[in-house]
């Protein structure tokens, strides 16, 4: 999940108040750069620009093209302050002064997209070199060599920062995952997840519902067959267990050895009974092997205090135990208030 979230912000667009900033710096300068008679042109530039920025701000930000939105509003803020420059050549020193400042914007990362950058920068420099005479030349090469400094620049600290997000999130990954099934852990369990969990369900008044399963007889797998084939069981058994829950609502937890738990929000106790039922037989008809279940459901209130996130875990632990003794392969249920 932190792994997830630190690649798509990664590749995200930029963010919106410097998107805001560049595109306002455009419609300015392509304002004051257009001789008076061109202010229907100028009045023409800033509406469109400010339509496609409005339209950028209201993408959420994981849309699909949302990236290449902001790329091509950038792409237009520069086209734009082109056209105006080629329509009043004078103070050509001061132009390239503020179109250095606008081709900050690509080349320094606000797309996120070094390639995206390198093109608006390098095509936007031509475009200005040929817009050039022959006295122009030693402005236009400048122009140039700093565009390609600041895509060198770009480069270098966007691998520096994509190495540094990605290796804080896959240390944080490893922090609250389990090594073998890749199911969250114990600790994340009791540090984070139920008590986040139990809280918000108490605020918003709704179920919560623990379920606690652990194989039948998983010492004779160990024994018969070798650990790996025990540990591959595991990983069949939390693989069957992740494709049954809800993929970001659900979370499926190694309690250890051969148990897991299933913390189910916004579920009741005839759900996670359907749902206990349902891994029962597929397990049996999956694995080769069979599991007890012990369910356990709190119907949470606003205005009442709920138990601590521990009697919810052992109350399905007592109807483990329950199921376990009643022969195994079953499962065993019962709300939170009733044991």
């Amino acid at each position: 999940m932190h792994l997830h979230h630190a690649i798509d912000d990664l590749r995200n667009p930029a963010p919106l108040p410097l998107l805001a900033l560049h595109a306002g710096a455009s419609a300015s300068f392509a304002v004051a750069l257009l001789p008076p008679a061109g202010w229907p042109l100028g009045l023409a530039c800033c509406l469109l620009i400010l339509a496609m920025l409005l339209r950028a701000l209201r993408a959420p930000a994981a849309q699909p093209g949302s990236a290449a939105s902001g790329t091509a509003l950038l792409a237009l803020d520069l086209l734009v302050f082109l056209l105006c420059y080629a329509l009043r050549e004078t103070d050509a020193g001061w132009h390239a002064t503020a179109f250095c400042i606008l081709l900050v914007a690509p080349y320094a990362g606000i797309t996120r997209q070094l390639l995206g950058g390198a093109g608006l920068a390098i095509v936007a420099s031509l475009a200005w070199l040929g817009l050039q005479d022959n006295f122009q030349a030693g402005n236009a090469a400048t122009l140039l060599l700093l565009n390609l400094t600041g895509l060198c620049a770009s480069h270098g600290q966007q691998r520096q920062r994509r190495a540094h997000v990605l290796q804080h999130a896959i240390l944080t990954e490893q922090a609250v995952r389990d090594h073998l099934t890749g199911c969250y852990n114990r600790r994340y369990l009791d540090e984070h997840l139920l008590g986040a969990e139990l809280a918000r369900s108490q605020r918003h008044g709704l179920c919560l519902t623990a379920i606690l399963c652990d194989l039948d007889h998983f010492k004779r797998i160990n024994d018969a067959h070798g650990h790996a084939a025990g540990d591959a069981v595991l990983r069949t058994f939390a693989g069957l267990l992740g494709n049954a829950t809800r993929r970001g609502i659900d979370s499926v937890v190694r309690h250890g050895g051969e148990e897991f738990l299933l913390i189910l929000p916004e579920t009741d106790l005839a759900g996670g009974v359907r749902l206990a039922e349902r891994l029962r037989d597929g397990l049996a008809r999956h694995i080769g092997t069979t599991a007890s279940f012990g369910v356990a459901s709190l119907a949470c209130t606003p205005d009442s205090r709920a138990p601590g996130a521990a009697a919810l875990v052992a109350a399905a632990d007592r109807l483990l135990y329950q199921a376990k003794h009643a022969g195994r392969n079953c499962v065993r249920a019962a709300m939170l208030d009733a044991l």
